[in-house]
């Protein structure tokens, strides 16, 4: 062996050393693990694990807390609307009023998607007939408020409010339908 393999190897001893004696490396996945004892009794100190519940039982707790996930769209709105109402560029509005309204329009797809989840088949197909009916409902106040303005930056703007003042409406609706459902 040359020299320099002495070098490399002594290299690698010394820093094989100082990490085994390092235990202040928990960033560093499994560095400071102990082995694995064997399983044994549960020791009263352990906690018992909770029974999984049943599909209805979490249907009627809410799938959603299962999750305990509760994303929120007030905040990002109360900020949109407030930048709204200081934007003065007549662009830089309306980005904002379409952030707006995409919001709202997924605030309502996810509240009937959630809805429809809990319905019987029958009933589904008659939510799905009626929202596809309100839809195009949304459709034409859009278009009408948008024909109303002679300038095309107010036309957007009456457009998007008027998107956002159905959409609103309609939440308000599904969210009143959803404590009507009654869980079996």
């Amino acid at each position: 062996m040359t020299f320099r393999h002495f070098t490399q190897i002594g290299s690698l001893l010394l820093a094989t050393a100082v990490l085994s004696g390092c235990d202040s490396l928990p960033s560093i996945p499994y560095i400071n693990e102990k082995p694995a004892q064997e399983a044994s009794a549960p020791t009263a100190t352990q906690a018992a694990k909770p029974k999984p519940l049943s599909r209805n039982e979490q249907i009627a707790k809410g799938l959603s807390e299962e999750l305990d996930w509760f994303p929120s769209l007030e905040e990002p709105l109360a900020q949109l609307h407030d930048d709204y109402a200081k934007a003065t560029s007549p662009a830089r509005r309306s980005q904002i009023l379409s952030n707006i309204s995409y919001l709202y329009d997924a605030q309502l797809f996810v509240l009937f998607q959630d809805m429809l989840d809990f319905l019987p088949r029958d009933a589904r197909i008659e939510e799905l007939k009626e929202q596809n009916a309100w839809l195009d409902t949304r459709q034409k106040l859009i278009t009408q408020a948008f024909l109303r303005e002679q300038d095309k930056a107010a036309a957007r703007d009456a457009a998007g409010q008027a998107f956002i003042k159905a959409t609103r409406s309609r939440i308000e609706e599904i969210e009143a339908k959803r404590k009507l459902v009654v869980l079996q």
